[in-house]
């Protein structure tokens, strides 16, 4: 790269010594080499190409309703906190349903009819007994109740009679040791 000094030596035109300084003073402040320029230009091109990407990008974004798209977000939200609660509250009453099938079961509770209600009052969202710990609190107490209301409900182990067995022709044995002997008809 020349120097201006130089340029204008080669056409024959000089600059006086004392005047050198303000001139070189005045011309870089007016004007630039061209490595200088090419600088400029490329720092220039490059904004450009920022400022193209970012106005294609909102472009993009036109026509949408930043307080739509948070309202939408939050309905979202909503929507998931509410099957999320559904589906424990389905996986609660499958183990609630299978706990008092097990124990309906223990208890000897044979009728579908009674089963149905004994496990609807357990459940029942305001009356019912509360779900502690993988356990109906208060379960005993609630079927001593029903068996109160229902007799026949189901067979305490003190209810439950031996079965009794009679001797040949369904008349009882006798407790002497005789057995019941049919008369002889020919």
């Amino acid at each position: 790269m020349k120097n201006i000094q130089e340029i204008l030596s080669e056409y024959g035109i000089t600059v006086p010594e004392e005047k050198a300084a303000d001139f070189d003073k005045v011309f870089k402040a007016n004007y630039k080499t061209v490595k200088e320029v090419e600088k400029i230009e490329s720092a220039r091109d490059s904004v450009k190409a920022q400022l193209d990407a970012a106005q294609a990008t909102l472009k993009k974004f036109e026509g949408i309703d930043p307080e739509k798209i948070g309202k939408e977000l939050e309905d979202y939200k909503k929507q998931a906190e509410e099957a999320e609660k559904k589906y424990t509250r389905e996986l609660t009453q499958r183990d609630q349903k299978a706990w008092l099938d097990k124990k309906l079961d223990e208890y000897g509770v044979t009728s579908d009819f009674a089963r149905r209600q004994l496990v609807s009052d357990c459940m029942a969202d305001e009356s019912g007994l509360p779900w502690k710990d993988g356990a109906f609190f208060g379960f005993d107490d609630f079927m001593k109740a029903a068996k109160e209301k229902d007799k026949t409900l189901y067979q305490t182990d003190g209810e439950k009679k031996a079965p009794s067995f009679t001797g040949p022709l369904g008349d009882p044995q006798t407790g002497n040791g005789k057995k019941f002997v049919p008369p002889k008809i020919f």
